[in-house]
């Protein structure tokens, strides 16, 4: 059965249409010849005051119930209301959608890892499963008992699709997991190719199906980066896609393009956002993406690759995803972006993306900076910025709907220092974002990474994939955690290998500073970190490099946040006695 089409959308700019009569219906007049309208006929006959008194005794006597069972309900204990109407209990399913791969190629790979956590009461519905989006098997991974690492590594092909284009399209995974498998349950995905025009590292949490996502610092440029966004449909409803970009000139206009974009059930696609722009696309340029939807829901994920330029003999320049942002993050006036590296000596861009997401001016008021030694504030730079970047101000003044690029390297910081930077403004909402290249100077490669502002750890957060090489290889997994506040925090870091067999290790980090500690496991592991009781809020990632044998640098990094453990049940009156029956 064919879809119904839908009105196009107004473009930017464009005065909010009236809607107009559905196809078929009658004019809202009289015909002629018919009876006056019923209302009017209603209006001559005469009410008898009898009537009128017996509706009005029966509004009181109804009034006067609401307001005696509003009475009763008054004295009676806080603690005993609030137990009966607010209760927290565990999810009872969990959803992650992975894009899938990047290409065919014998150093082409994906790995894909899922894990539980231990100690969930068995419910009798207990399960986890992967497939394709569009319901075909996907075979390979098995999944074990939770507290252990359920992994599948060396993917070298999945299922392909053809989009209208004619080009292939990989069709997204859906990990499922039921009953006791769903609270704590995470997926995690890495690709990775050594060569060809994919070179780099990416790794991500597979993504849970929402109506709403910010993407900050995407690539709109079509030249120099491409950002494609993945959307998967993983309900049996329709969904409809919106797309607003925010560009450094403000709110872009893209005609109707990017709007009202429809995706079956149990379906996917992958969009190149820089030709969502059309005729307003340039050669190079930086903006924030909103992606929402006016009915269903979809999976959102942007991975972003640097094209190879003209020295790089038909090799990539990198590729990241760039993490999602809620709308609860985004509406924050004060956001933390945890995990920036040390700057060393391959740190060859350290770029801050805020775009004011709204009609209303917003002011940078501070921007901090979290070290080993402490805390901060920014001064403003002294002198002009290159080309497309903004002088750092402090104030920093943002029109509405405008995207502006800091540069964030060094003048006079320690080279050897980790860190995070929390933003303070004031005004409108914005949206944040960090994007890191690190470059290899002796194989002339580089990679990238891309950070996004976080909620502390409240309780665990759970990494699927880090790696360490034994002796003599060079892949390094690395913790950045920085404590928010002036005591300090300790958190418990499990990682738990091939063997399933988990090992912990506390790391202190004090008041308001940047601790970078180097994860001890070996092989390919799962990381687990919980803070303390008695903690300062704690923000963090994991920064995962290695140097690949055919030469060069590889670089991803993944947030943390807390896995989804419970749910707040919306509250329930248990006792009705006062309602009105009808």
């Amino acid at each position: 059965m064919s879809r119904p089409t839908r009105p196009a959308r107004p473009g930017a700019g464009d005065p909010p249409q009236r809607p107009g009569r559905p196809t078929g219906a009658q004019p809202t007049g009289p015909r002629p010849g018919s009876a006056a309208p019923r209302g009017r006929a209603l209006a001559k006959t005469r009410t008898s005051p009898i009537s009128t008194f017996g509706a009005l005794g029966v509004v009181a006597a109804v009034l006067l119930a609401g307001l005696g069972y509003g009475f009763s309900t008054r004295d009676q204990d806080k603690a005993a209301i609030t137990q009966q109407t607010s209760r927290t209990l565990p999810i009872g399913s969990a959803t992650g959608v992975c894009q899938g791969e990047i290409g065919a190629g014998t150093d082409t790979t994906t790995t894909l890892t899922a894990f539980t956590p231990s100690g969930n009461a068995a419910t009798g519905t207990d399960n986890a499963a992967i497939q394709y989006v569009d319901g075909k098997p996907f075979a390979g991974l098995k999944f074990g008992a939770a507290g252990t690492r359920s992994t599948l590594q060396g993917i070298t092909q999945f299922t392909s699709t053809t989009d209208a284009a004619g080009l292939p399209q990989p069709v997204p995974l859906v990990f499922q997991a039921t009953g006791s498998n769903a609270p704590g349950f995470t997926s995690d995905e890495v690709l990775r190719s050594d060569s060809g025009l994919n070179r780099g590292m990416a790794g991500t949490p597979c993504t849970a199906p929402s109506t709403d996502f910010w993407f900050a610092g995407v690539s709109v440029g079509s030249q120099d980066r491409d950002s494609y966004l993945y959307l998967a449909n993983t309900d049996n409803a329709p969904a409809t896609v919106n797309l607003t970009f925010y560009g450094q000139d403000g709110k872009i206009d893209t005609g109707t393009v990017g709007h009202d974009i429809p995706l079956l059930p149990k379906a996917s696609t992958q969009i190149l956002l820089s030709t969502e722009l059309g005729a307003a696309a340039q050669n190079s340029a930086v903006a924030s993406v909103h992606v929402t939807t006016t009915e269903g829901r979809v999976a959102a994920q942007v991975l972003d690759q640097d094209r190879p330029q003209s020295s790089d003999v038909k090799n990539g320049r990198g590729l990241d995803f760039i993490p999602a942002q809620s709308p609860a993050v985004a509406a924050q006036t004060t956001q933390t972006i945890a995990g920036i590296p040390a700057v060393g000596t391959t740190l060859k861009k350290f770029d801050l993306v805020i775009t004011a997401t709204s009609d209303v001016p917003v002011s940078i008021d501070h921007v901090y900076w979290y070290g080993k030694s402490g805390r901060f504030e920014l001064s403003g730079q002294t002198q002009d910025p290159a080309n497309g970047y903004t002088k750092r101000a402090s104030p920093l003044s943002i029109d509405p709907n405008k995207t502006v690029i800091l540069n964030m390297l060094p003048d006079d910081r320690d080279l050897t220092e980790s860190a995070a930077l929390q933003i303070v403004g004031s005004g409108g909402s914005f949206v944040s974002g960090v994007r890191l290249v690190e470059a290899d100077q002796k194989s002339n490669t580089q990679d990238s990474a891309y950070l996004a502002p976080t909620p502390p750890v409240s309780s665990q957060a759970i990494v699927g994939d880090s790696n360490v090489s034994a002796a003599g290889g060079a892949a390094k997994s690395t913790l950045i955690l920085t404590s928010v506040g002036s005591k300090g925090s300790t958190v418990q870091v499990t990682t738990i290998g091939a063997d399933n067999k988990p090992a912990t290790d506390p790391v202190s980090i004090p008041a308001n500073t940047t601790v970078a500690y180097v994860l001890k496991a070996t092989g390919w592991f799962t990381t687990i970190v919980q803070p303390q009781p008695g903690s300062d809020p704690v923000y963090g990632d994991r920064v995962l490099t290695d140097l690949p044998a055919k030469g060069g640098i590889q670089l991803t990094a993944e947030m943390l946040q807390d896995a989804r453990v419970s749910a707040a049940v919306p509250p329930v009156a248990q006792d009705l006695t006062g309602a009105v029956t009808r």
